[in-house]
């Protein structure tokens, strides 16, 4: 979608005026200030907090995906705008999307307006990423071409989210699992037992004594009530905290920190960034532009944050070179900031985060490959060791049982 800016600005007359109004860039929102004969005394982006809520909104790829590779078809042969729309009109798979597409010809053949503008008041089908993408290819007449960069960048991210999701899906339903069999256990089986130690004045353990004396506890439905009341009130306080820009950072820091986990969804992050970059960047993108375009679809606050000031920082004149101003964050790794201070020296800065986004998503196809394993073992052995735990609680009276009846 297209910046939110906040002006405030004087008419011919003196008068003085505010508002907001959406533009691609800065400089976009100051020809159009200036195209309604208004002199802009400031002018603001107003960008969304730091919260999970910003990154909640996904835009499904797949309908998008098919758009553009049939569109830089379409064009690479010949076929007129019009023509193209009312095909891709009649090949789009949800009547949102065909209403969507409708209104952009609708506002390029009846508004006159470019390609880019059209997309951009629709931010609920089409992303920031793809505004700028489109509005950079028609100004560089290469508009076929960009269709066909963003259709692979679908593609690849797409690819990763989808292995870091089934690689992490798998070791998630062992733990429930391993959870669900840990309460049967202390709950229904001990407490069996431990009735018919009773009934033949078998004295209990210490240990299953306190097992059956919790298990009691956690039966009484006043103390359901109140867990389901803490739960409730804790999900509440988590939501809350989500909301702002401290709560969504110190959750961010914790879910990265994760072992094994928390690397493999850092360099998801670092690799879709780097790509987000590059694509931007060979579209003929400006650098504090792309920064713009990339810091929502890093979908961490951490990560987001460290882009918006490096933005910040070469919009302001304070970093010269993009390595200068990615490495004032401290967020990302050396080896990242060496590629990018290579290919700034070499001018080839595009190419280089390109080579890093490749680098990052095939350590991520490895991560992915041996963390399910590994999770799975953890699990498997602390599954055991409950499960040894219980066998011994139960074995010594059984035991002792055993020798009263002989």
């Amino acid at each position: 979608m297209s910046l939110t800016f906040a002006y405030r600005a004087r008419t011919p007359s003196g008068e003085r005026v505010a508002g907001t109004m959406r533009a691609l860039d800065r400089t976009t929102a100051l020809g159009m200030l200036r195209e309604r004969m208004l002199i802009p005394s400031s002018l603001e982006s107003t960008t969304a907090p730091l919260t999970f809520g910003r990154f909640l909104r996904r835009h499904a790829p797949a309908e998008r995906l098919a758009f553009f590779r049939a569109y830089a078809a379409l064009e690479r042969s010949g076929v007129d705008f019009s023509t193209a729309f009312e095909l891709l009109i009649g090949q789009a798979r949800t009547a949102r999307f065909r209403d969507a597409l409708s209104s952009i010809k609708a506002d390029v053949e009846r508004g006159g307006e470019k390609l880019w503008t059209a997309m951009s008041h629709r931010p609920d089908d089409f992303t920031d990423l793809e505004v700028a993408m489109v509005a950079a290819g028609e100004e560089a007449g290469n508009r076929e071409e960009i269709f066909d960069r963003l259709a692979l960048f679908l593609e690849r991210d797409e690819r990763l989210r989808k292995r870091l999701q089934s690689a992490l899906l798998y070791p998630a339903l062992v733990v429930i699992t391993a959870a669900c069999v840990c309460v049967y256990l202390f709950t229904i089986v001990v407490p069996q037992f431990a009735k018919l130690f009773v009934s033949f004045d078998v004295p209990l353990s210490p240990a299953m004594a306190a097992i059956v004396a919790v298990s009691n506890v956690a039966q009484n439905p006043l103390f359901l009530l109140g867990a389901a009341a803490a739960l409730w009130a804790a999900g509440i306080t988590v939501a809350k905290a989500l909301r702002t820009t401290e709560g969504a950072l110190a959750f961010d820091a914790l879910r990265l920190r994760l072992p094994l986990v928390g690397e493999a969804i850092r360099k998801t992050i670092v690799a879709r960034l780097c790509r987000v970059l590059a694509t931007l960047l060979q579209s003929g993108v400006n650098a504090v532009r792309a920064l713009e375009v990339a810091a929502p679809v890093a979908e961490s606050p951490l990560f987001a944050r460290a882009v918006e000031g490096a933005r910040d920082r070469i919009a302001g004149g304070v970093c010269a070179t993009l390595d200068e101003a990615l490495s004032a964050s401290q967020a990302f790794p050396p080896l990242v900031l060496g590629f990018v201070r290579v290919g700034g020296s070499a001018g080839t800065i595009p190419h280089m985060l390109a080579k890093i986004a490749e680098y990052y998503e095939e350590d991520v196809e490895s991560l992915m490959s041996a963390l399910p394993t590994l999770i799975q073992t953890a699990v498997t052995i602390g599954l055991g060791v409950i499960v040894a735990v219980i066998v011994y609680v139960v074995y010594v009276p059984l035991a002792q049982l055993g020798t009263g009846i002989r």
